[in-house]
């Protein structure tokens, strides 16, 4: 009777393991920027003209490998598995992006050979050239809107990414334009706890931008906290408000 009872004990030790090693793990936030940064290099792409410019199966790999490298890296697999599949990802985006922008620049029409013509006469001096216009205020304000975050999470939302790139385009537009980006949380939770999530918050709205194309160095990041609300109310409408990356330009 006693080995009865211990064999059932057994069994029933073995099916909870099944279980458990059919669930899915969290990402840490190491995958979750590396993955945010591979899906920056196939948006770009498409965003120059992956679509019309190189072959539509090197895109959709590049896509089918991100996704399969994230749902490696969420099962319980062995790492060795899950790292090679982000490593082919990784691949695959950079393979994209690069044949996309060889295939742009090739299609840039060529400029034409000089002509043999006899030297022309001198030329007055030219007058200074006036110093560039500022860009138009509005035009400043709709491409630093703020990027919003969940609720204690510091991943890039899709809703968010739309925002971004339009970021990326002014700063690649405005070559000596600095930003800072300042991670913001709601009021739930320590000052400690927002402080840190504040510096994940603002790392990774840095690190998308870098993955556009902008070099990193013009970009730097501070965690506020839950110190800077926009919104004082105690309800969902407020907080998320208040969950948010600011840019603000640095002179």
């Amino acid at each position: 009777m006693r080995n009865r009872n211990l064999l059932l004990i057994a069994i029933l030790v073995f099916a909870v393991g099944l279980v458990a090693g059919c669930g899915k793990r969290t990402l840490t936030k190491s995958e979750t920027d590396k993955f945010d940064a591979i899906a920056a290099k196939i948006a770009e792409a498409e965003r120059i003209g992956a679509p019309e410019c190189v072959d539509p199966k090197l895109l959709a790999k590049a896509k089918v490998s991100l996704e399969h490298a994230r749902h490696e890296s969420e099962e319980f697999m062995g790492r060795s598995h899950g790292e090679d599949a982000v490593k082919e990802a990784e691949d695959d985006a950079n393979a994209l992006l690069a044949k996309t922008k060889d295939c742009v620049a090739k299609r840039k029409p060529a400029e034409p050979p000089p002509t043999a013509l006899a030297p022309p006469a001198p030329a007055p001096p030219a007058p200074a050239p006036p110093p560039p216009a500022a860009a138009p205020a509005a035009e400043v304000k709709a491409a630093l809107d703020p990027v919003y975050f969940d609720f204690d999470k510091s991943f890039i939302r899709e809703d968010a990414k739309p925002g971004l790139q339009k970021t990326a385009d002014y700063l690649k537009k405005n070559k000596d334009a600095k930003v800072q980006v300042q991670g913001n949380c709601d009021e739930r939770g320590t000052s400690e706890y927002n402080m840190a999530l504040g510096d994940r918050r603002a790392t990774s709205a840095k690190k998308y931008l870098v993955g556009l194309g902008v070099e990193e160095k013009r970009l730097s990041t501070v965690s506020y906290g839950k110190e800077k609300p926009i919104c004082t109310d105690h309800n969902e409408e407020c907080w998320q408000k208040n969950r948010r990356g600011d840019f603000v330009l640095q002179k």
